[in-house]
């Protein structure tokens, strides 16, 4: 390795705090994951997705949560509980502290995937850490959408609502590719390539095409079980 070289991954390599690399996961990923695979800080990214997740539930009225609750149980064919319409505070509330409770086992379970097939199953260079580590500061783009997106699912009276591929999809009858669409939240993708280019740059890879290709199966597969739910 020569000195250019040796000077450009030592800059790469440098790793901020914890608002430093939220910032870098928007502007200079790449930058990030390749201090992440030297110094693969996990906790603070996990603990302020949970945060980001818990605030952007938050923001959402309890009576809005509600009328989304009620709607998706009549939808579902099931009964509306007694009461239901008394608990929107707790619903709220309820909503905001299982959201900061599931966060870090959602990342925790997708980190072991995706160790599974880069590491396990490809033979690729990387630790559970590392690989945690990138899914937790990847997946901050995903925790962000919630607040971004509060006011236009308050003006629009849908907590549920999402950007997503099915967004533009207008011309489509409804039908299952259109719940399929409707599954694939944009900001997720977002978030799933930079697993990718992530998962590329802990295994020591120049291309990053491969690993994008194959993390966004995860999401593709959940959003296909979904929009056979949603049918």
């Amino acid at each position: 390795m020569n000195t250019a070289e040796e000077q450009h991954t030592g800059q790469s390599d440098t790793l901020p705090g914890l608002f430093g690399r939220y910032i870098r996961v928007f502007t200079a990923p790449d930058s990030l994951f390749q201090g992440l695979r030297s110094r693969p800080d996990w906790a603070g990214a996990i603990f302020l997705g949970a945060g980001l997740v818990a605030a952007g539930t938050a923001l959402i009225p309890p009576d809005l949560l509600l009328a989304t609750l009620r709607e998706t149980l009549q939808a579902q064919g099931q009964p509306v509980p007694p009461g239901l319409e008394d608990l929107g505070s707790m619903i709220g509330f309820g909503g905001a502290a299982a959201a900061f409770v599931f966060w870090p086992l959602v990342t925790a379970f997708y980190a072991g995937l995706v160790m599974l097939f880069f590491a396990i199953l490809l033979g690729h260079e990387g630790t559970y850490r590392q690989y945690l580590a990138v899914v937790a500061h990847a997946q901050l783009i995903a925790a962000t959408s919630g607040i971004l997106l509060a006011p236009l699912r308050i003006v629009m009276e849908d907590a549920q609502l999402l950007l997503s591929l099915g967004t533009f999809a207008i011309f489509l009858e409804p039908s299952y590719i259109l719940r399929f669409l409707s599954s694939l939240d944009l900001f997720g993708l977002w978030a799933w390539v930079l697993v990718g280019l992530g998962a590329a740059r802990v295994g020591r890879k120049k291309s990053w095409a491969f690993g994008c290709v194959a993390v966004l199966m995860i999401p593709a597969a959940r959003a296909a079980v979904l929009a056979i739910f949603r049918g």
